[in-house]
């Protein structure tokens, strides 16, 4: 999972629902999910260009504030 995060451009966000397809695995939402959260590199493996299908930013291990700055730092404010 953590190789299609890193296929994820600047600017780019993709939904966990999006990941889980991209690996094969449709249904395993929560799972990629999880996989995210456990990302202990966020600086090499940028988790934090992951949202939710409705658009909210998510979970994110250094604080829902800090993933928001770094989204806008990207271009992809929220």
């Amino acid at each position: 999972m953590w190789r299609e995060l890193t296929r994820i451009p600047p600017g780019e966000t993709r939904t966990y629902a999006e990941i889980a397809a991209a690996v094969g695995r449709p249904g395993a939402i929560r799972a990629a999910g999880s996989a995210n959260g456990a990302n202990k590199v966020a600086i090499l493996i940028p988790c934090h260009r992951v949202i939710r299908t409705g658009g909210a930013l998510g979970g994110y291990a250094y604080g829902l504030e800090r993933k928001a700055k770094l989204l806008e730092r990207e271009g992809r404010g929220h």
